[in-house]
């Protein structure tokens, strides 16, 4: 909320869109906050956007980062663990089956981010345009 928060506050007053996502924050922090974090907008803006709206608080924060954050940390070791074991496996010449979960999840995310995600933050905006 310091470093440069004057810079993009006033490039952010000029857009349309933070002006919703800002009311959807004081309305409900903690939902918009996911809803921002989950959003297909790039991360840095989410970052910004989310910090610059008063009613995120830090642990709020903190907390729509985690639970968007989390699960896919664990995904991308799990995937970056498969990897490699399925590297050491073709070095020695062997062949490994495919992972199932580890495929049905990357299915799942995919979905996810691009249909689900950008569904639910565009209900969430149209919601937040007819209360305005």
């Amino acid at each position: 909320r310091t470093l440069l928060s004057n810079v993009v506050g006033e490039k952010m007053e000029e857009n349309d869109l933070f002006g919703l996502v800002e009311r959807g924050v004081q309305r409900h922090p903690v939902k918009s906050s996911l809803i921002v974090r989950y959003s297909p907008f790039p991360q840095l803006i989410k970052n910004f956007a989310l910090s610059l709206t008063k009613p995120v608080t830090f642990p709020i924060f903190l907390l729509a980062i985690s639970i968007h954050g989390f699960p896919f940390s664990l995904l991308w070791a799990a995937l970056g663990n498969d990897s490699s074991m399925r590297l050491r496996a073709s070095e020695m010449g062997e062949t490994m089956a495919a992972n199932l979960v580890l495929n049905s999840l990357l299915i799942f995310v995919t979905v996810f981010g691009f249909v689900v995600s950008p569904a639910i933050t565009g209900w969430w905006l149209a919601d937040l345009r007819k209360e305005s």
